[in-house]
Protein backbone atom coordinates (compact mmCIF):
# COMPACT_ATOMS: atom_id res chain seq x y z
CA UNK A 1 0.00 0.00 0.00
CA UNK A 2 1.01 3.27 -0.20
CA UNK A 3 2.82 5.27 2.21
CA UNK A 4 0.99 8.35 2.20
CA UNK A 5 -1.81 9.74 4.30
CA UNK A 6 -4.55 10.07 1.87
CA UNK A 7 -6.12 6.26 1.40
CA UNK A 8 -7.82 6.31 -2.24
CA UNK A 9 -11.07 4.71 -3.25
CA UNK A 10 -9.27 1.94 -4.90
CA UNK A 11 -6.89 1.11 -1.62
CA UNK A 12 -10.42 1.35 0.67
CA UNK A 13 -11.94 -1.60 -1.78
CA UNK A 14 -8.77 -3.54 -2.55
CA UNK A 15 -8.05 -3.55 1.69
CA UNK A 16 -11.73 -4.65 2.02
CA UNK A 17 -11.92 -7.47 -0.95
CA UNK A 18 -8.38 -8.86 0.02
CA UNK A 19 -9.29 -8.95 4.42
CA UNK A 20 -12.82 -10.32 3.79
CA UNK A 21 -12.94 -13.86 5.58
CA UNK A 22 -15.74 -15.99 6.12
CA UNK A 23 -16.33 -15.50 9.94
CA UNK A 24 -16.66 -11.71 9.31
CA UNK A 25 -19.64 -12.14 7.31
CA UNK A 26 -22.96 -12.95 9.33
CA UNK A 27 -25.27 -15.61 8.78
CA UNK A 28 -28.10 -13.41 7.02
CA UNK A 29 -25.56 -12.33 4.60
CA UNK A 30 -24.57 -15.88 3.92
CA UNK A 31 -27.78 -17.18 3.38
CA UNK A 32 -28.81 -14.32 1.08
CA UNK A 33 -25.46 -15.44 -1.28
CA UNK A 34 -26.86 -19.25 -0.92
CA UNK A 35 -29.87 -17.48 -2.61
CA UNK A 36 -28.47 -15.16 -5.28
CA UNK A 37 -26.26 -18.55 -6.22
CA UNK A 38 -29.29 -21.05 -6.38
CA UNK A 39 -31.34 -18.30 -8.48
CA UNK A 40 -28.75 -17.71 -10.99
CA UNK A 41 -27.80 -21.23 -11.83
CA UNK A 42 -31.63 -22.06 -12.13
CA UNK A 43 -31.75 -19.16 -14.42
CA UNK A 44 -28.70 -20.39 -16.45
CA UNK A 45 -30.24 -23.99 -16.63
CA UNK A 46 -33.51 -22.71 -17.85
CA UNK A 47 -31.59 -20.99 -20.70
CA UNK A 48 -30.32 -24.22 -21.84
CA UNK A 49 -31.95 -23.78 -25.02
CA UNK A 50 -29.72 -20.71 -26.31
CA UNK A 51 -26.13 -21.85 -25.03
CA UNK A 52 -25.21 -23.86 -27.95
CA UNK A 53 -24.28 -20.58 -30.29
CA UNK A 54 -21.45 -19.79 -27.57
CA UNK A 55 -20.58 -23.15 -26.65
CA UNK A 56 -19.97 -23.95 -30.11
CA UNK A 57 -17.56 -21.78 -30.10
CA UNK A 58 -15.39 -22.46 -26.94
CA UNK A 59 -15.81 -26.28 -26.54
CA UNK A 60 -11.87 -26.11 -27.54
CA UNK A 61 -10.24 -23.85 -25.79
CA UNK A 62 -7.94 -25.79 -23.85
CA UNK A 63 -6.93 -26.48 -20.94
CA UNK A 64 -9.72 -28.34 -19.34
CA UNK A 65 -10.08 -26.29 -16.36
CA UNK A 66 -13.41 -25.55 -15.70
CA UNK A 67 -17.00 -26.88 -16.23
CA UNK A 68 -19.33 -25.08 -18.79
CA UNK A 69 -22.95 -25.28 -17.17
CA UNK A 70 -25.20 -27.11 -18.65
CA UNK A 71 -23.13 -28.24 -21.37
CA UNK A 72 -20.37 -30.15 -19.08
CA UNK A 73 -17.74 -29.45 -21.33
CA UNK A 74 -14.54 -28.30 -19.76
CA UNK A 75 -12.38 -25.07 -20.75
CA UNK A 76 -9.96 -22.71 -20.24
CA UNK A 77 -11.53 -20.99 -16.70
CA UNK A 78 -11.54 -17.54 -18.48
CA UNK A 79 -14.07 -18.93 -21.46
CA UNK A 80 -15.75 -21.19 -18.76
CA UNK A 81 -16.76 -17.77 -17.10
CA UNK A 82 -17.45 -15.90 -20.69
CA UNK A 83 -19.93 -19.00 -21.52
CA UNK A 84 -21.26 -19.23 -17.88
CA UNK A 85 -22.21 -15.73 -17.72
CA UNK A 86 -23.48 -14.83 -21.08
CA UNK A 87 -25.73 -18.19 -20.65
CA UNK A 88 -26.40 -17.17 -16.70
CA UNK A 89 -27.78 -13.50 -18.15
CA UNK A 90 -29.80 -14.71 -21.26
CA UNK A 91 -33.20 -14.69 -19.76
CA UNK A 92 -32.61 -11.35 -18.01
CA UNK A 93 -34.26 -12.93 -14.91
CA UNK A 94 -30.97 -12.98 -12.90
CA UNK A 95 -30.28 -11.17 -9.56
CA UNK A 96 -30.77 -7.42 -9.65
CA UNK A 97 -28.74 -4.51 -7.27
CA UNK A 98 -31.76 -1.74 -8.13
CA UNK A 99 -29.71 0.47 -7.10
CA UNK A 100 -26.41 0.37 -9.08
CA UNK A 101 -28.57 -1.26 -12.01
CA UNK A 102 -26.35 -3.86 -11.55
CA UNK A 103 -27.04 -8.54 -12.48
CA UNK A 104 -23.89 -8.20 -9.65
CA UNK A 105 -24.35 -12.45 -9.21
CA UNK A 106 -24.37 -13.16 -12.71
CA UNK A 107 -21.34 -10.79 -13.35
CA UNK A 108 -19.40 -12.63 -10.52
CA UNK A 109 -20.61 -16.09 -9.61
CA UNK A 110 -18.93 -17.19 -13.00
CA UNK A 111 -15.62 -15.66 -12.79
CA UNK A 112 -15.59 -16.96 -8.85
CA UNK A 113 -16.74 -20.09 -9.32
CA UNK A 114 -14.39 -20.85 -12.61
CA UNK A 115 -11.65 -19.94 -10.91
CA UNK A 116 -12.12 -21.93 -7.85
CA UNK A 117 -13.07 -24.88 -9.61
CA UNK A 118 -9.53 -24.63 -11.13
CA UNK A 119 -7.84 -23.53 -8.00
CA UNK A 120 -10.16 -26.91 -6.12
CA UNK A 121 -11.46 -24.37 -3.37
CA UNK A 122 -13.49 -25.01 -1.31
CA UNK A 123 -17.02 -23.50 -1.01
CA UNK A 124 -16.23 -21.43 1.68
CA UNK A 125 -13.62 -19.40 -0.51
CA UNK A 126 -16.11 -18.73 -3.39
CA UNK A 127 -18.65 -17.86 -0.56
CA UNK A 128 -15.90 -14.82 0.31
CA UNK A 129 -14.75 -14.72 -2.92
CA UNK A 130 -18.53 -13.81 -4.32
CA UNK A 131 -19.20 -11.29 -1.82
CA UNK A 132 -16.52 -9.43 -1.95
CA UNK A 133 -17.19 -9.19 -5.44
CA UNK A 134 -20.81 -8.03 -4.90
CA UNK A 135 -19.92 -5.22 -2.69
CA UNK A 136 -17.32 -4.14 -4.71
CA UNK A 137 -19.47 -3.55 -7.53
CA UNK A 138 -22.86 -2.58 -5.75
CA UNK A 139 -20.60 0.14 -3.58
CA UNK A 140 -19.63 1.77 -6.46
CA UNK A 141 -22.35 1.18 -8.60
CA UNK A 142 -24.64 3.04 -6.26
CA UNK A 143 -22.67 6.15 -6.53
CA UNK A 144 -22.28 6.15 -10.05
CA UNK A 145 -25.25 4.20 -11.83
CA UNK A 146 -27.67 7.17 -12.11
CA UNK A 147 -25.31 8.96 -13.70
CA UNK A 148 -23.64 6.69 -16.55
CA UNK A 149 -27.16 5.38 -17.66
CA UNK A 150 -27.99 9.23 -18.64
CA UNK A 151 -24.93 8.99 -20.42
CA UNK A 152 -25.49 5.84 -22.51
CA UNK A 153 -23.47 3.43 -20.53
CA UNK A 154 -24.88 -0.36 -19.45
CA UNK A 155 -24.25 -0.62 -15.50
CA UNK A 156 -23.58 -4.02 -15.31
CA UNK A 157 -20.87 -5.10 -17.87
CA UNK A 158 -19.27 -1.18 -16.45
CA UNK A 159 -19.31 -1.96 -12.46
CA UNK A 160 -19.41 -6.01 -12.71
CA UNK A 161 -16.06 -6.27 -14.48
CA UNK A 162 -14.85 -4.73 -11.02
CA UNK A 163 -16.20 -7.08 -8.84
CA UNK A 164 -15.48 -9.93 -10.78
CA UNK A 165 -11.67 -8.85 -10.21
CA UNK A 166 -12.06 -8.56 -6.89
CA UNK A 167 -13.59 -12.24 -6.88
CA UNK A 168 -10.89 -13.40 -8.85
CA UNK A 169 -8.63 -11.64 -6.30
CA UNK A 170 -9.94 -13.61 -2.98
CA UNK A 171 -10.05 -16.86 -5.24
CA UNK A 172 -6.30 -16.57 -6.39
CA UNK A 173 -5.16 -15.11 -2.83
CA UNK A 174 -4.16 -12.18 -3.37
CA UNK A 175 -2.51 -9.41 -1.04
CA UNK A 176 -4.32 -6.01 -0.23
CA UNK A 177 -1.65 -4.19 -3.06
CA UNK A 178 -2.40 -7.39 -5.56
CA UNK A 179 -6.48 -6.85 -4.56
CA UNK A 180 -6.06 -3.16 -5.05
CA UNK A 181 -4.33 -3.60 -8.26
CA UNK A 182 -6.58 -6.06 -9.84
CA UNK A 183 -9.71 -3.75 -9.07
CA UNK A 184 -7.90 -0.63 -10.80
CA UNK A 185 -6.43 -2.74 -14.13
CA UNK A 186 -10.39 -3.76 -14.47
CA UNK A 187 -11.67 -0.38 -14.56
CA UNK A 188 -9.70 0.00 -17.62
CA UNK A 189 -11.28 -3.26 -19.09
CA UNK A 190 -15.05 -2.14 -17.70
CA UNK A 191 -17.01 -1.27 -20.80
CA UNK A 192 -20.47 -1.52 -22.11
CA UNK A 193 -23.54 0.28 -24.10
CA UNK A 194 -27.44 0.33 -23.50
CA UNK A 195 -28.02 0.88 -27.45
CA UNK A 196 -28.15 -2.68 -26.88
CA UNK A 197 -31.91 -2.70 -25.60
CA UNK A 198 -32.54 0.38 -28.20
CA UNK A 199 -31.67 -1.77 -31.60
CA UNK A 200 -32.69 -5.07 -29.93
CA UNK A 201 -29.18 -7.36 -29.99
CA UNK A 202 -27.77 -9.85 -28.24
CA UNK A 203 -24.76 -8.59 -26.93
CA UNK A 204 -26.46 -7.65 -23.77
CA UNK A 205 -25.79 -11.08 -21.96
CA UNK A 206 -21.83 -11.33 -24.41
CA UNK A 207 -21.42 -8.38 -21.81
CA UNK A 208 -21.69 -10.22 -19.07
CA UNK A 209 -19.26 -12.82 -20.63
CA UNK A 210 -17.19 -10.15 -20.92
CA UNK A 211 -16.91 -8.72 -17.54
CA UNK A 212 -16.41 -12.06 -15.80
CA UNK A 213 -13.89 -13.19 -18.48
CA UNK A 214 -11.95 -9.70 -17.94
CA UNK A 215 -11.95 -9.71 -14.09
CA UNK A 216 -10.73 -12.77 -14.38
CA UNK A 217 -7.78 -11.26 -16.49
CA UNK A 218 -7.19 -8.09 -14.19
CA UNK A 219 -6.58 -10.36 -11.37
CA UNK A 220 -4.08 -12.43 -13.32
CA UNK A 221 -2.09 -9.69 -14.14
CA UNK A 222 -2.38 -8.04 -10.86
CA UNK A 223 -0.63 -11.74 -9.66
CA UNK A 224 2.03 -11.01 -12.02
CA UNK A 225 2.93 -8.11 -10.90
CA UNK A 226 1.50 -5.65 -12.87
CA UNK A 227 -0.15 -2.62 -11.36
CA UNK A 228 -3.60 -0.33 -11.87
CA UNK A 229 -3.89 3.44 -11.32
CA UNK A 230 -3.86 4.56 -7.70
CA UNK A 231 -6.43 7.13 -8.52
CA UNK A 232 -8.56 5.10 -11.06
CA UNK A 233 -12.05 5.83 -9.48
CA UNK A 234 -11.12 9.80 -8.65
CA UNK A 235 -8.59 11.06 -10.83
CA UNK A 236 -8.66 13.76 -12.76
CA UNK A 237 -9.23 11.53 -15.74
CA UNK A 238 -10.44 8.68 -13.62
CA UNK A 239 -13.39 6.20 -13.81
CA UNK A 240 -16.01 8.49 -11.64
CA UNK A 241 -15.71 11.40 -14.23
CA UNK A 242 -14.96 9.29 -17.10
CA UNK A 243 -17.85 6.85 -17.01
CA UNK A 244 -20.30 9.45 -14.95
CA UNK A 245 -19.67 12.77 -15.30
CA UNK A 246 -18.80 13.77 -11.59
CA UNK A 247 -16.34 15.74 -10.22
CA UNK A 248 -17.05 15.35 -6.40
CA UNK A 249 -16.20 11.87 -6.32
CA UNK A 250 -14.16 10.68 -3.23
CA UNK A 251 -15.76 11.75 -0.54
CA UNK A 252 -18.16 9.76 2.41
CA UNK A 253 -17.99 6.68 4.21
CA UNK A 254 -18.12 3.55 1.56
CA UNK A 255 -19.59 1.54 4.88
CA UNK A 256 -18.00 -1.90 3.49
CA UNK A 257 -17.88 -4.47 5.55
CA UNK A 258 -21.02 -2.70 7.92
CA UNK A 259 -23.76 -1.83 5.22
CA UNK A 260 -23.76 -5.44 2.90
CA UNK A 261 -25.80 -4.44 0.40
CA UNK A 262 -25.73 -7.92 -0.74
CA UNK A 263 -29.06 -7.88 1.00
CA UNK A 264 -30.51 -5.33 -1.19
CA UNK A 265 -30.22 -7.57 -4.33
CA UNK A 266 -33.80 -8.80 -5.74
CA UNK A 267 -35.12 -11.15 -8.04
CA UNK A 268 -37.45 -11.81 -10.70
CA UNK A 269 -40.20 -14.40 -11.40
CA UNK A 270 -40.37 -14.25 -15.36
CA UNK A 271 -37.48 -13.85 -18.10
CA UNK A 272 -37.78 -9.87 -18.77
CA UNK A 273 -36.23 -6.97 -17.43
CA UNK A 274 -36.70 -5.98 -13.77
CA UNK A 275 -39.09 -2.81 -15.08
CA UNK A 276 -41.46 -5.34 -16.55
CA UNK A 277 -42.27 -7.63 -14.01
CA UNK A 278 -44.79 -6.38 -12.48
CA UNK A 279 -46.78 -5.15 -15.47
CA UNK A 280 -46.23 -9.01 -16.99
CA UNK A 281 -47.68 -10.38 -13.48
CA UNK A 282 -50.54 -7.76 -13.65
CA UNK A 283 -51.49 -8.74 -17.20
CA UNK A 284 -51.23 -12.56 -15.85
CA UNK A 285 -53.31 -11.79 -13.21
CA UNK A 286 -56.21 -10.02 -14.87
CA UNK A 287 -56.61 -12.24 -17.47
CA UNK A 288 -56.32 -15.22 -15.73
CA UNK A 289 -59.03 -14.26 -12.71
CA UNK A 290 -61.22 -12.86 -14.92
CA UNK A 291 -60.35 -15.76 -17.40
CA UNK A 292 -60.65 -13.25 -19.89
CA UNK A 293 -59.47 -14.21 -23.42
CA UNK A 294 -56.97 -11.96 -24.93
CA UNK A 295 -58.74 -11.88 -28.48
CA UNK A 296 -61.51 -9.77 -26.95
CA UNK A 297 -58.83 -7.04 -25.66
CA UNK A 298 -59.36 -3.98 -27.75
CA UNK A 299 -56.76 -1.53 -25.98
CA UNK A 300 -53.99 -1.84 -22.95
CA UNK A 301 -52.64 1.14 -20.86
CA UNK A 302 -49.55 0.34 -18.68
CA UNK A 303 -48.33 2.84 -16.77
CA UNK A 304 -44.37 2.82 -15.21
CA UNK A 305 -42.57 4.87 -13.17
CA UNK A 306 -41.06 8.31 -15.42
CA UNK A 307 -37.76 6.73 -14.52
CA UNK A 308 -38.45 3.36 -15.26
CA UNK A 309 -40.22 4.24 -18.64
CA UNK A 310 -37.31 6.30 -19.94
CA UNK A 311 -35.01 3.37 -19.43
CA UNK A 312 -33.39 2.30 -22.67
CA UNK A 313 -35.47 -0.14 -24.82
CA UNK A 314 -38.48 -0.02 -22.10
CA UNK A 315 -40.72 1.25 -24.67
CA UNK A 316 -40.08 -0.51 -28.11
CA UNK A 317 -43.23 -1.40 -30.30
CA UNK A 318 -41.27 -3.73 -32.89
CA UNK A 319 -41.03 -4.94 -35.21
CA UNK A 320 -38.80 -7.39 -33.23
CA UNK A 321 -36.67 -10.36 -34.66
CA UNK A 322 -34.17 -10.69 -31.02
CA UNK A 323 -35.10 -11.44 -27.50
CA UNK A 324 -32.85 -8.53 -26.70
CA UNK A 325 -35.50 -6.70 -27.69
CA UNK A 326 -38.48 -8.14 -26.63
CA UNK A 327 -37.54 -8.70 -23.05
CA UNK A 328 -37.11 -5.28 -22.54
CA UNK A 329 -40.18 -3.78 -24.45
CA UNK A 330 -43.18 -3.16 -21.87
CA UNK A 331 -45.69 -3.54 -24.94
CA UNK A 332 -44.20 -6.72 -25.90
CA UNK A 333 -43.75 -8.31 -22.36
CA UNK A 334 -47.66 -7.25 -21.61
CA UNK A 335 -48.82 -8.78 -24.58
CA UNK A 336 -46.98 -12.59 -24.39
CA UNK A 337 -48.39 -12.24 -20.60
CA UNK A 338 -52.05 -11.36 -21.97
CA UNK A 339 -52.16 -13.88 -24.40
CA UNK A 340 -50.15 -16.73 -23.12
CA UNK A 341 -51.08 -16.03 -19.78
CA UNK A 342 -47.14 -16.56 -18.42
CA UNK A 343 -43.86 -15.14 -19.52
CA UNK A 344 -41.46 -17.83 -20.82
CA UNK A 345 -37.58 -17.73 -22.63
CA UNK A 346 -39.97 -19.56 -25.61
CA UNK A 347 -42.33 -16.67 -26.11
CA UNK A 348 -39.94 -13.86 -26.10
CA UNK A 349 -39.28 -15.59 -29.79
CA UNK A 350 -42.46 -15.42 -30.78
CA UNK A 351 -41.80 -12.10 -33.01
CA UNK A 352 -44.43 -13.04 -35.60
CA UNK A 353 -47.22 -14.06 -33.59
CA UNK A 354 -50.22 -12.44 -35.39
CA UNK A 355 -52.28 -12.25 -32.12
CA UNK A 356 -49.36 -11.59 -29.81
CA UNK A 357 -48.45 -8.46 -32.46
CA UNK A 358 -52.34 -6.99 -32.18
CA UNK A 359 -51.86 -6.74 -28.79
CA UNK A 360 -48.23 -4.79 -29.07
CA UNK A 361 -49.99 -2.51 -31.45
CA UNK A 362 -52.48 -1.88 -28.91
CA UNK A 363 -50.93 -1.44 -26.06
CA UNK A 364 -49.94 2.70 -24.36
CA UNK A 365 -47.43 3.39 -21.60
CA UNK A 366 -47.31 5.35 -19.81
CA UNK A 367 -45.34 7.68 -17.32
CA UNK A 368 -46.17 8.95 -13.94
CA UNK A 369 -44.20 9.95 -11.30
CA UNK A 370 -46.46 8.96 -8.55
CA UNK A 371 -45.31 5.09 -9.16
CA UNK A 372 -42.52 4.05 -7.14
CA UNK A 373 -39.83 2.35 -8.75
CA UNK A 374 -40.42 -1.54 -10.52
CA UNK A 375 -44.42 -0.56 -9.43
CA UNK A 376 -47.39 -0.70 -12.63
CA UNK A 377 -50.76 0.05 -13.31
CA UNK A 378 -52.54 -1.67 -15.78
CA UNK A 379 -55.68 -1.13 -17.15
CA UNK A 380 -57.42 -3.36 -20.56
CA UNK A 381 -61.08 -2.23 -22.29
CA UNK A 382 -62.24 -5.36 -23.77
CA UNK A 383 -64.96 -5.45 -27.10
CA UNK A 384 -67.88 -5.34 -25.18
CA UNK A 385 -66.92 -2.49 -23.33
CA UNK A 386 -66.06 -3.66 -20.21
CA UNK A 387 -62.66 -2.44 -18.20
CA UNK A 388 -60.77 -4.36 -16.21
CA UNK A 389 -57.47 -2.54 -14.27
CA UNK A 390 -54.99 -3.15 -11.24
CA UNK A 391 -52.00 -1.95 -9.30
CA UNK A 392 -48.99 -3.44 -8.34
CA UNK A 393 -46.74 -1.91 -5.72
CA UNK A 394 -43.91 -3.91 -5.03
CA UNK A 395 -42.28 -3.76 -1.47
CA UNK A 396 -39.60 -5.26 -0.05
CA UNK A 397 -40.59 -9.11 0.37
CA UNK A 398 -42.08 -8.62 -3.39
CA UNK A 399 -39.05 -9.41 -5.37
CA UNK A 400 -36.53 -9.85 -2.73
CA UNK A 401 -37.33 -12.95 -1.52
CA UNK A 402 -35.66 -15.66 0.88
CA UNK A 403 -34.55 -19.38 0.93
CA UNK A 404 -38.16 -20.56 -0.09
CA UNK A 405 -39.20 -17.97 -2.11
CA UNK A 406 -36.11 -18.93 -4.59
CA UNK A 407 -36.36 -22.93 -4.21
CA UNK A 408 -40.19 -21.81 -5.27
CA UNK A 409 -39.77 -19.92 -8.40
CA UNK A 410 -37.24 -22.43 -9.59
CA UNK A 411 -39.91 -24.97 -9.66
CA UNK A 412 -41.90 -23.02 -11.61
CA UNK A 413 -39.05 -22.51 -13.80
CA UNK A 414 -38.45 -26.17 -13.80
CA UNK A 415 -40.76 -27.15 -17.41
CA UNK A 416 -38.27 -24.87 -18.86
CA UNK A 417 -35.29 -26.98 -17.44
CA UNK A 418 -33.33 -30.04 -18.77
CA UNK A 419 -32.86 -31.12 -15.40
CA UNK A 420 -34.57 -34.52 -13.97
CA UNK A 421 -35.98 -33.46 -10.18
CA UNK A 422 -33.77 -35.92 -9.26
CA UNK A 423 -31.07 -33.24 -10.59
CA UNK A 424 -32.85 -30.02 -9.99
CA UNK A 425 -32.73 -31.40 -5.85
CA UNK A 426 -29.29 -32.25 -6.11
CA UNK A 427 -28.51 -28.80 -7.01
CA UNK A 428 -30.49 -27.24 -4.62
CA UNK A 429 -28.86 -29.09 -1.85
CA UNK A 430 -25.40 -28.21 -2.97
CA UNK A 431 -26.07 -24.76 -2.73
CA UNK A 432 -28.11 -25.21 0.50
CA UNK A 433 -24.57 -26.09 1.97
CA UNK A 434 -22.39 -24.24 -0.07
CA UNK A 435 -19.76 -22.66 2.46
CA UNK A 436 -19.72 -26.81 3.57
CA UNK A 437 -18.29 -27.87 -0.26
CA UNK A 438 -14.93 -29.62 0.06
CA UNK A 439 -14.78 -28.81 -3.55
CA UNK A 440 -17.00 -26.77 -5.50
CA UNK A 441 -16.57 -28.83 -9.05
CA UNK A 442 -19.79 -30.81 -7.83
CA UNK A 443 -21.82 -27.62 -8.26
CA UNK A 444 -21.19 -26.69 -11.57
CA UNK A 445 -21.39 -30.34 -12.45
CA UNK A 446 -24.81 -30.68 -11.14
CA UNK A 447 -26.05 -28.10 -13.67
CA UNK A 448 -25.69 -30.75 -16.43
CA UNK A 449 -28.77 -33.16 -17.56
Amino acid sequence: MSTTSTVTVGQRLGAFAAGLTIDAIGPDVLQKLRCNVLHDLGCAVAAHTAGEEIWATLRDRAPAEATILCDGGSVAAEYAAFANAALMHTRAQDDTHFAAKTHVGSAIVPAALALAEREHRPGADLCVAIIAGCEVAAAVGERLAASTTARGFRATPVFGTLGAAAAAASILGLDERQTTDAIAIAASFSAGLNQTWIDGTSEYRLQLGMAARNGIAAATLAAGGLHGARHWYEGGAGFARAFAGLEDVAGGDWELGERWRLLDVTYKPYPVCAITQSPVQLAIDLVSDNDLDSARITSVCCELNSADRTYPGTVNAGPFDDIGATLMSAQFCVAMALKDRSATLAGLHEFDDPELMRLVGLTDVAGDDAIPNLGARLRLTTSDGATFSGELIPDDSTYGWGWDGVVANLERMAPEMALTADRLDRLVSLVAGLDELADVSALARATVA
